[in-house]
């Protein structure tokens, strides 16, 4: 085992992979700039130098698993786990080499400065109990006949949702909905009672309101106890280890409740509606494993054995609303996390709060205009005959 850690040491400590225009997130469309920086202590023999962006999606959690036990010769029960893995989206850019042939690079220190625009339509960086969405930028010198000298970070992208995108006028419409049910009692009809509900429109973003109007009737013998307007966020998340399942999380974001109305009675509720601003909206666009819809309710609430009389909508939820200009620094988007901010000067402060375990900004990234004899690594004349120092990662090796 040591000698597999100083195997995978050495080989992660020839390549670095730096962020230059990181400020603690990416928002889609984007320009990344950075660099790839590999010190050689002797003339290394490679077919390429590359480095790729991967937006990975992963679901994981126990559930019971059904299996026939021929033992026993019947249905048995069992805990496993179950999972999802899938790209989202990823690119990659060739730095040098190709995917054929080999070249050398002699020793010492190599820099390759590269630029990645991000597309306009991912998903957002996201994490919850059941699973994730992360951005790794990996840089890798493929070898032959030899392991890969490799190295990655995490970053965050910031993936506001733009109901422009929807392309729908009719959601800035005014729309109504209704239900109604009958109260028996013994077989016997007491009166219907009907629930009536008006949208101004179906679309809401942070931090504006919209007042939704409710008109109950109630022709029946009974008391209503109160009627409910409730607004969730149903984030469902799927698995395809061992079989496929999924789970959907119930997020309350609004909850409101008015007073009741007495039998033979009518009246109209209004219900101002205001997200917060801070209110997590996750972008799940091109994703597989997660998707995300909106309820608004209406509950008009029973006394005893009657079941409650609701109407139900879907609305549309975004960041920015239709026939308004996407501005990534206004928006009001939040990941949830306090999104971290780079040090002021390349040694200044500690790495970046990591996602998922590994650091989404190096500590102290050279500068762009550094030298090989100013970094003081490889086997050239006049360097320094010390390996260079160990990456994040494989100081997480060492127990």
């Amino acid at each position: 085992m040591e000698w597999f850690k100083k195997r995978w040491y050495k080989r992660m400590s020839q390549c670095k992979v730096w962020l230059d225009n990181y400020t603690g997130q990416y928002y889609p469309g984007n320009l990344i700039q950075g660099k790839v920086i590999l010190n050689f202590n002797s003339e290394t023999k490679l077919r390429g130098i590359k480095v790729r962006i991967v937006c990975h999606e992963h679901t994981e959690w126990m559930g019971e698993e059904s299996y026939y036990d021929s033992t026993r010769n019947k249905h048995e029960t069992r805990m496993t786990q179950f999972r999802g893995d899938n790209d989202a989206f990823a690119t990659e850019l060739i730095l040098h080499g190709g995917h054929s042939g080999t070249t050398s690079l002699p020793a010492g220190q190599h820099m390759y400065p590269f630029s990645i625009v991000l597309p306009t339509n991912l998903p957002g960086t996201y994490s919850c109990d059941e699973g994730n969405i992360t951005y790794k930028l990996i840089s890798i010198v493929d070898r032959p006949m030899a392991f890969d000298y490799q190295d990655e970070l995490i970053f965050v992208v910031v993936a506001p949702i733009d109901l422009n995108l929807i392309g729908r006028s009719d959601l800035l419409e005014p729309t109504s909905y209704s239900n109604d049910k009958t109260i028996c009692c013994w077989c016997c009809a007491q009166g219907p009672i009907s629930l009536d509900v008006e949208l101004p429109r179906k679309t809401l973003t942070p931090g504006e309101t919209v007042n939704i109007t409710a008109r109950v009737s109630n022709m029946s013998n009974t008391n209503l106890e109160g009627v409910r307007f409730k607004l969730t966020q149903n984030i469902t998340c799927k698995v395809d280890e061992p079989n496929r399942d999924d789970k959907t999380i119930y997020n309350t974001l609004v909850e409101q409740n008015d007073v009741g109305l007495g039998a033979h009675g009518e009246h109209t509720y209004t219900f101002p509606v205001m997200l917060p601003m801070n209110i997590i909206l996750p972008n799940f666009c091109m994703c597989r494993l997660f998707r995300v819809e909106y309820t608004y309710k209406v509950t008009a609430k029973l006394p005893g054995v009657h079941s409650n009389l609701e109407v139900q909508m879907n609305p549309e939820i975004g960041n920015v609303q239709i026939g308004q200009a996407p501005t990534s620094a206004t928006s009001g988007y939040t990941m949830g996390f306090q999104v971290p901010t780079s040090p002021s000067a390349p040694n200044q402060g500690l790495p970046y709060p990591p996602v998922g375990g590994v650091p989404v900004f190096p500590p102290s990234a050279p500068p762009a205009h550094l030298k090989e004899q100013d970094q003081g690594y490889g086997g050239g004349e006049g360097t320094n005959s010390e390996p260079p120092p160990p990456s994040y990662d494989s100081l997480n090796l060492k127990n």
